[in-house]
């Protein structure tokens, strides 16, 4: 069990009869306990910088993941937001290029078209889940930064 400050302080050697001074044996025990109590904070606190030193990596990769992925957000938005400018179809708008071929497949087939409709509503609802999904895993990556700056802060 570790010495405590207390214990140190109140130690007292005894005096030797023979000569001036403490009894050497006992204050080489005593000495020994200390150091072994010296080694084992000097481990702990190593352990400690070696576990802040692992955070600070792991913090500073997750910030730059982060930033790549809100670069890549951006670049997504940005696109998106040039699209309909462009010519391109916007996410209200049938994202498949319809031929003259296909449209007259559509209009000859009844199934057909209904089919081509339902796979457009599932690819709008598989986008929009997507996004969703991206912005809450964006939301929970912030806040994971914010407890780790938080307990670096603290530390």
């Amino acid at each position: 069990m570790p010495l405590t400050p207390a214990e140190v302080r109140g130690v007292q050697f005894a005096t030797t009869r023979m000569r001036a001074g403490y009894d050497m044996d006992e204050v080489d025990a005593f000495l020994d306990i200390i150091e072994a109590d010296v080694a084992q904070y000097a481990d702990e606190v190593q352990r400690v910088r070696d576990g802040e030193a692992v955070l600070r990596t792991q913090c500073d990769q997750l910030q730059g993941r982060l930033a790549a992925a809100e670069r890549r957000v951006s670049e997504l938005e940005a696109e998106r937001a040039t699209a309909p400018r462009a010519g391109a179809p916007s996410a209200d708008e049938s994202a498949v290029e319809v031929t003259a071929e296909l449209q007259a497949a559509l209009e000859s087939n009844a199934d057909a078209a209904a089919v081509m409709a339902i796979a457009q509503q599932t690819a709008d609802e598989i986008v929009r889940s997507a996004q969703t999904r991206a912005e809450a895993i964006r939301s929970r990556m912030l806040a994971s930064l914010d407890e780790q700056r938080r307990i670096l802060e603290q530390s």
